[in-house]
């Protein structure tokens, strides 16, 4: 799933992300310059409201 997201996020604006996590009825969580996607520990990091990273994380026991 990551390389789905990667793709379709990569470059576009926050909103559009948004968009897409909608369209795919994940939920998110938009907090400074990133947008946290619990259901696949995902982590779409953004400079000037474009995506230029997406990281993986743990979740905390």
């Amino acid at each position: 799933m990551k390389n789905t997201f990667t793709k379709n996020c990569l470059g576009h604006s926050r909103q559009h992300c948004a968009q897409i996590l909608l369209a795919q009825g994940m939920d998110s969580i938009t907090f400074g310059h990133w947008l946290a996607i619990p259901s696949q520990q995902l982590l779409l990091i953004f400079r000037h409201q474009h995506c230029v990273a997406v990281d993986s994380y743990q979740r905390a026991a």
